[in-house]
């Protein structure tokens, strides 16, 4: 006979940290602690009391953007959450961290390739060769980056009342079909849905459409539609590349947001011509809206859907994107080849898990790379702190900011709905402190 468990016999949930930004990418922006709470550079391994230093790093150089206060703390307690993914209602308890562990597999996953990625790159390649299955496995892993984030957090941990979100007619209706009772868990049901859903890998033309077309609408009958249709045209109108600065002085910033803002305008609409996730301080993996290809990649051109995207705008001449002339390409792959802008699938009928795609790493100036921090600082303001690899590089990128002439650094519509107008203008003279004290510590150094 087997004895029934008494509820004493249930062991109690655990609290959990989740990180929105996992570890293994934390890790390459971190640093050695010095005696000085900051360090410009990565120290040598030294001894305290008899014991050997860690040789991995596990300090992250932290800019506090509500002080302006440069500090170094331990990377397992940043960029993350208490129970950010936890299932309140499940009464079983290994269940209530369930998500945090299909996300943890995706993770796991990818920071192999995100390896790969890096061993190429830092061993001086031109390029780095990914399977179809890693290729599409990274596009999922960098959508659910955008999607996993504490802006989608604060979106629907509010309770169905107080859910305020310019869908919320929508939501409410769909929580009603589906037998939800908060948004969080309309939330956490998407997550699950883009985490096990499978990209249609058919390259042939005839079927390709079809295909890719079909499993939008499945997409959308298991998710919530709207958020559905934002990860099919997410993993399927925009084209990964690698990047990296031309100049030694020029670093990546990592801020709290960073995955989840993007490049393009942002008025009655949204377009985002570029979405970004920071991997190293030297390299960016950029994704970049397929209507944005060279002539050499599509002489025909998007002419016309590019300027049905602007007319949306409120001011079209003005809906253009800031790194259209980006120096980067269409990754190319083992199964067909570019004739005349279009690609013709080669006579060797090849199974799609042998599709090999190649990725290069393109050098870019320094003018894209403070392009790209400067969308990132224009969008922390209202974030406690970003991650950055070296004072030298902090400062480059805040000036650069400071500097810049293509509109950014101004009141917006929604700074006055949310009450925190007055926030920006504090967010900028606390750059402009950071920048001229840390130049004067370099300089003293």
């Amino acid at each position: 006979m087997s004895a029934t468990k008494s509820i004493e016999d249930v062991p109690e949930p655990t609290s959990q940290y989740h990180h929105y930004v996992p570890r293994f990418l934390l890790r390459n922006y971190a640093v050695h602690r010095d005696g000085y709470g900051i360090s410009t550079t990565t120290t040598k391994t030294k001894k305290k009391k008899g014991k050997a230093k860690s040789s991995q790093p596990q300090n992250l150089n932290l800019l506090n953007l509500q002080t302006g206060v440069i500090e170094q703390t331990f990377l397992s307690k940043n960029f993350g959450v208490q129970d950010m993914y936890r299932d309140f209602k499940s009464m079983d308890p290994d269940q209530q961290h369930k998500l945090e562990r299909q996300l943890g597999r995706l993770e796991e996953e990818v920071s192999q390739t995100i390896s790969l990625v890096k061993r190429r790159f830092e061993a001086g390649k031109e390029e780095v060769h990914l399977s179809r299955r890693e290729k599409d496995q990274l596009r999922k892993f960098l959508f659910i980056m955008h999607y996993r984030n504490r802006t989608f957090q604060s979106r629907f941990e509010k309770s169905r009342e107080d859910y305020d979100a310019n869908d919320r007619e929508t939501m409410l209706q769909y929580m009603d079909e589906k037998g939800f009772t908060h948004p969080r868990e309309v939330w956490f049901a998407n997550l699950r849905v883009f985490l096990t859903t499978e990209n249609p890998c058919d390259p042939h033309p005839d079927r390709a459409q079809q295909s890719v077309l079909a499993w939008r609408d499945e997409l959308m009958s298991q998710a919530y539609p709207p958020d559905a249709q934002w990860f099919w045209k997410n993993t399927q109108m925009h084209y990964t590349c690698f990047c990296t600065p031309s100049c030694e002085l020029d670093e990546f910033l990592m801020t709290q947001n960073a995955y989840s803002v993007f490049e393009g305008p942002n008025d009655i609409v949204w377009t985002d011509y570029h979405l970004f996730a920071p991997i190293t301080p030297k390299l960016m993996i950029v994704t970049r809206q397929n209507v944005l290809r060279n002539s050499s990649e599509a002489p025909g051109g998007f002419d016309n859907i590019v300027n049905l995207m602007r007319s949306q705008h409120l001011y079209p001449e003005k809906a253009t994107s800031l790194l259209q002339d980006l120096p980067v390409a269409v990754p190319g792959n083992n199964y067909s080849t570019l004739v005349n802008g279009k690609r013709v699938l080669s006579a060797t009928k090849m199974s799609p898990a042998k599709h090999v795609f190649f990725f290069k790493f393109f050098r870019i100036a320094t003018k894209h790379v403070q392009l790209i921090n400067t969308v990132f600082l224009e969008e922390a303001y209202q974030t406690e702190c970003l991650a950055f690899k070296t004072k030298p590089g902090l400062v480059r990128a805040i000036e650069a900011y400071l500097r810049d002439k293509t509109g950014f650094k101004k009141p917006r519509i929604e700074d006055f709905f949310e009450g925190c107008s007055y926030r920006r203008p504090q967010y900028l003279q606390l750059l402009q402190d950071v920048a001229e004290k840390t130049e004067k510590e370099i300089s003293a150094e």
